[in-house]
């Protein structure tokens, strides 16, 4: 026996086939995920812009080479409690250390850069938002979602520095950042930097400030600290022949501009 859902947006019709116990309500949050991911790599408006010019457009040709990153997410979905949870699954650190990292990414700025996060075994670190750039909105955990499936699917991120376009949908659907990509612990590639920028000849700059944050980080011996870190046992909750536990606080007020995190 097989469920079918349908979900159309926009010009495009995604539809999921599956033998699981999924619900259709979960399905259809999957191919949310995928219509997003794909925004992701092309914006909502030009995708529009490209059926309205000719409707039966094979969007496959725009989307070759993607194939990884979609396959990679739908892995995820069905394997990380993030995407049921709708928050961001964040590495355990002294708090003593995590403040020390965001301090060390509020010092290393430059004109148009918005969000800087830095990433450790596919798990945030830390994430800083420039308010004097964009003060009224704030990074959602599906784009967060999207973004570390986007890093994890692809080796070429290990290969150097990266410069490379990519919308945030839940954000702005329409409009793409550049995103500096690199990671801070090679070879071991664990520990990643992510600069996202409004301006698409910002590169050197945004590299300046990868070096800044580099050289900080180095200083205070921090990815020492974060290769040791890991995540909490269930021997730390103190409550007999529980074998797993995940905590995600439910009374964060709506208007509250923390990102949605669990443990």
């Amino acid at each position: 026996e097989h469920t079918v859902v349908f979900m159309q947006r926009g010009p495009l019709v995604l539809v999921s086939v599956s033998s699981s116990r999924q619900s259709e309500q979960q399905l259809r949050n999957e191919l949310l995920y995928v219509y997003n991911q794909i925004v992701s790599m092309l914006t909502q408006a030009s995708i529009t812009r490209i059926f309205e010019h000719k409707k039966n457009y094979d969007l496959r040709r725009l989307l070759a080479g993607s194939e990884k990153i979609l396959d990679g997410l739908l892995n995820l979905v069905d394997s990380d409690p993030s995407f049921l949870l709708s928050a961001v699954h964040c590495l355990p650190l002294a708090s003593s250390l995590r403040d020390s990292l965001s301090q060390i990414l509020q010092k290393a700025i430059t004109p148009n850069l918005v969000f800087s996060i830095l990433i450790a075994k596919n798990q945030l670190l830390t994430i800083v938002q420039e308010k004097m750039v964009i003060d009224d909105a704030r990074l959602e955990p599906a784009d967060l979602h999207l973004l570390l499936n986007l890093i994890g699917a692809s080796s070429a991120f290990q290969a150097g520095e990266i410069w490379t376009p990519i919308c945030l949908p839940s954000f702005n659907p329409d409009c793409y950042f550049y995103a500096y990509i690199s990671y801070l612990d090679p070879p071991e590639c664990t520990v990643c930097l992510v600069l996202l920028s409004t301006d698409k000849e910002a590169f050197y700059s945004v590299a300046e400030c990868k070096r800044k944050i580099e050289e900080a980080m180095q200083t205070q011996n921090a990815l020492n600290s974060i290769a040791k870190a890991h995540s909490y046992s269930v021997s730390q909750v103190g409550v007999s022949d529980l074998r797993h536990f995940m905590y995600k606080p439910f009374d964060v007020p709506d208007n509250h501009r923390q990102l949605t995190q669990f443990t």
